[in-house]
């Protein structure tokens, strides 16, 4: 993975593609994240969960699930690139630090859907 000096992991392409193949591998992936401008972030990621009843937005068991820690979570399909602004609304972090977020799902999912 990326890291940074103080070993934070940082965005980038082996960033993205190790979690991927772990994800892919049925891991749970948690990263100490930072968006490299004074922010860290604890991040969990599962692809896909044991799912009982209905869960409430649409959420299905096969999603891209983030869970920041201390924050917020959510479920994200794992076949399409969303727009910054999709990721920013859902997690709440609407700021540059959204972006950057924004950039580390989709870079996963990139490497999902060419894996």
């Amino acid at each position: 993975m990326n890291v940074n000096n103080y070993k934070e992991i940082i965005n980038g392409k082996e960033t993205y593609e190790e979690i991927a193949l772990l994800l892919l591998r049925n891991n749970t992936v948690g990263i100490g994240w930072t968006d490299e401008n004074c922010t860290h972030l604890d991040i969990v990621f599962n692809l896909g969960i044991f799912k009982y009843g209905t869960f409430q937005r649409g959420i299905k068991c096969n999603y891209l699930f983030v869970s920041i820690i201390d924050h917020t979570s959510y479920a994200f399909i794992p076949n399409t690139l969303k727009e910054p602004s999709y990721f920013k609304e859902k997690l709440k972090f609407d700021n540059e630090c959204g972006d950057k977020l924004a950039e580390l799902i989709n870079g996963i999912i990139d490497c999902l859907g060419g894996m």
